[in-house]
């Protein structure tokens, strides 16, 4: 299963723009980590952060802490998460840029624009979470690009096919759709996300008030864990019987591509029988020609002998009178 390896904020706004992360990273490295910070200080709006990369739009909000409210300009905020595969097989960068959507109205039901983002990588490149190339460094100071810039970047990295990069349009359902597909690919479901780490996070004291709600492990096993085995098992019975159905489609397949096999079989060894049956009949043709040719001479000898014996008589009783006279 793929682990948090890091997180980065840039541009982040909270505590209604009192406090403000410009560009950090946190590193986690695949491991348990504690975040402490005073009361205020903004645990919940992390985590809050954290999880709206992963699920739906609709489980972004968490109760009076409305996702839309943290961004209320024209710049991009980035919320980066870098995972860790397994096997050590590199890692994948999963995020998400978001902003103000500046052609909001009444008809427009999206108050925010967001772009998610994926890249594959297996080691520190152009695109990974430390050095995408979002905020640039002018003299002593960090310059944020603009969201059509970065959006611009994007387009270019997708288009260059030696990259595993991928950008998405959350606004557009079919995208949201194929970002959310693309999560799965690396073992990130955001029903589990939206169904367990959301719910324990939903208010202060979530932890707490599950484990008073279930005060022991039968209760925590029944209510927790085993609707979610329910769901996953659920899950993969409808992979059994598709699997199932695609291998009664190949039987199928394979008898009636057998079929075809012998079918051609059969046809190649009498195009083959034929061939030579054709040659015997060619030869047999080109026979039958040449004796009508020589039928044709010998019937033109016969009748030029017919022409010429009445001369070759009237010839003979001439020289006999001539001999006779003599």
């Amino acid at each position: 299963m793929s682990k948090i390896n890091a997180i980065r904020f840039i541009n982040v706004n909270y505590n209604n723009n009192t406090i403000r992360i410009n560009d950090e990273c946190m590193y986690f490295q695949g491991e348990s980590t504690l975040i402490s910070l005073e009361n205020g200080g903004g645990k919940s709006v992390m985590i809050q952060m954290l999880m709206a990369p992963f699920v739906q739009k609709s489980y972004r909000d968490m109760l009076d802490r409305k996702f839309s409210s943290y961004f209320q300009t024209a710049q991009p905020s980035f919320i980066l998460v870098e995972w860790a595969l397994d096997a050590n097989a590199g890692f994948v960068l999963t995020g998400m840029m978001v902003r103000r959507n500046q052609h909001s109205d009444d008809e427009n039901e999206n108050e925010l624009e967001i772009i998610t983002l994926l890249s594959e990588y297996k080691e520190q490149c152009l695109y990974d979470i430390y050095h995408l190339p979002v905020v640039e460094k002018e003299d002593d100071r960090s310059v944020l690009k603009s969201f059509r810039e970065c959006k611009e970047l994007f387009a270019q990295y997708k288009k260059e096919r030696s990259q595993r990069f991928f950008y998405f349009d959350m606004n557009v359902s079919s995208q949201s759709s194929s970002y959310f597909a693309k999560l799965k690919e690396y073992g990130i479901n955001y029903r589990e996300w939206q169904s367990i780490i959301r719910a324990v996070n939903k208010e202060e004291g979530g932890l707490s008030k599950i484990f008073a709600e279930c005060k022991d492990e039968r209760k925590l096993v029944e209510k927790w864990f085993l609707p979610q085995i329910e769901t996953k098992l659920n899950k993969e019975s409808a992979i059994i019987t598709d699997l199932q159905k695609n291998i009664e489609h190949y039987i199928t397949h394979l008898h009636e591509t057998e079929s075809s096999i012998a079918q051609k079989d059969a046809i190649v060894r009498f195009t083959q029988d034929a061939s030579a049956i054709l040659d015997k009949a060619d030869a047999l043709t080109e026979a039958l020609l040449a004796k009508n040719d020589a039928a044709a001479h010998v019937q033109a000898a016969v009748s030029a002998c017919r022409e010429l014996l009445p001369r070759l008589e009237e010839a003979r009783e001439m020289q006999e009178k001539a001999l006779e006279e003599v």
